[in-house]
């Protein structure tokens, strides 16, 4: 069977959706399915250490690597993200520089989409929201059938980030847009139960839907002692409790919470064991959380930038407790995949978000971390202090963790149950 996988990044980028769909696709050519991906060339994310990155090699157009096709059309750079109290024109420039390459990446994959082999099955994921489109455009080129791999809700999400107005022409247009893509997709995969069912608000039908949480690897993430870590000492780190929030700080997250817990403990430092905070990653809200950090908690806050997928092991160890943020209006809009990292990594969860989702179902049902409402920061500081000062739950929590990372959320198991919805398209007419 081929496949054509759409997204505007792709290895050797380090987006989370980058390194979810290069597994996805070498895995799928390691099963015998020919796998071709459309990508561009610009980078959103690169690895660095605090400095401007170091000018990157020119990506090849067309390469084949781990048994997958790459074809990649010229796209620059995303731009960086904005600083703590950005000016308008600073504003204004990321804005254009994001359309610009969006609109790169559309225009130059559309025209390539021509040139390359008929694919049996077209997979589009749909972040940023239009490439969708192109998987649609793809379909209609090819007869050929037509895979959503949703990794955000839209029109709704833009809603929910204050982006566009329900009643605005942009948020009609994309709802109307939303509705004739699904009934166009054989197969829409959501990523838990809350995101198919605003899926089915938006349109979509119960039979073109399929459930299937995003992924690790149980082999390139396992649970490592708290010494020694490569980050830790980097940070001058020994065995203090850290709570590490490690990915992109974005719009969607709910920092706000986060905040108020570091003014409480702030204001109480000496009521309980010191809690350090790792923030890994960046992302346009990062800059105004690290200026809003009461200043008597600078010596417990520390930041790091983008960090190579080498070191993601690392990087997730170093937290004795993995911290998950969602905002309240995002339910069911997204789903944070840094979950199932942490889970293959032995960590417990503090997560802050909605009530419905894979995330605070399971930790309703596990005894796997701690779950506080959106903006109960006191909440959120209470819980990591009495985690800190039990480490016998700590351990049960991070044994639990992995334990239900291999029966659930391993690799091979979602790759299987992706395979299996490929598969069943071979049987159905076009």
């Amino acid at each position: 069977m081929r496949i054509l996988l759409l997204n505007q990044f792709y290895y050797p980028d380090i987006a989370a959706t980058a390194q979810l769909c290069t597994d996805w696709a070498e895995d799928l050519a390691a099963r015998g399915f020919s796998v071709t991906v459309l990508c561009g060339s610009g980078r959103y994310r690169q690895p660095h250490h605090g400095r401007a990155p170091e000018p990157l090699h020119q990506l090849a157009q067309d390469e084949v690597h781990n048994g997958v096709r790459i074809v990649r059309v010229p796209v620059r750079d995303a731009p960086p993200p904005i600083s703590a109290s950005p000016s308008k024109r600073e504003q204004l420039e990321r804005l254009l520089g994001r359309v610009s390459s969006y609109g790169q990446f559309l225009s130059q994959a559309l025209w390539t989409l021509r040139a390359l082999p008929k694919p049996d099955v077209v997979v589009a994921l749909t972040t940023p929201p239009l490439v969708s489109a192109l998987g649609l455009c793809a379909q209609r080129l090819f007869s050929a059938q037509l895979v959503l791999w949703v990794q955000d809700v839209y029109p709704d999400l833009l809603s929910a980030m204050g982006l566009a107005q329900r009643e605005s022409t942009l948020y009609r247009g994309l709802s109307l847009f939303s509705r004739a893509l699904y009934r166009s997709a054989q197969r829409i995969i959501a990523l838990d139960e809350a995101m198919a069912d605003r899926l089915l608000d938006a349109g979509a039908h119960s039979s073109q839907l399929v459930v299937i949480d995003h992924f690790a690897d149980s082999r390139e993430l396992l649970p490592q002692p708290r010494l020694p870590n490569s980050v830790r000492a980097e940070l001058g780190l020994s065995d203090e409790f850290v709570v590490c929030y490690a990915g992109n700080h974005g719009r969607g997250h709910d920092f706000d919470t986060i905040v108020a817990a570091l003014c409480a403990q702030s204001a109480s430092l000496s009521d309980g064991p010191p809690i350090h905070w790792l923030f890994v990653g960046d992302g346009d809200e990062k800059a105004k959380l690290l200026a809003r950090i009461p200043t008597n908690l600078h010596g417990l806050v520390h930041s790091l930038p983008p960090q190579a997928r080498a070191r993601l092991a690392d990087v997730l160890s170093a937290g004795d407790v993995g911290l998950i943020s969602v905002k309240a209006a995002m339910q069911g809009l997204l789903a944070p995949s840094k979950l199932y990292g942490l889970l293959a990594s032995g960590r417990p969860i503090a997560y802050i978000g909605p009530e419905r989702g894979r995330i605070p179902a399971l930790l309703r049902d596990e005894e796997l971390g701690i779950s506080v409402r959106n903006g109960d920061g006191a909440a959120l500081l209470l819980g990591l202090r009495q985690l800190a000062q039990d480490p016998m739950r700590w351990r049960a929590m991070a044994a639990r963790a992995r334990e239900l990372f291999e029966t659930r959320f391993d690799k091979p198991l979602a790759m299987a149950a992706h395979a299996q919805v490929l598969e069943s398209l071979r049987r159905e007419p076009r």
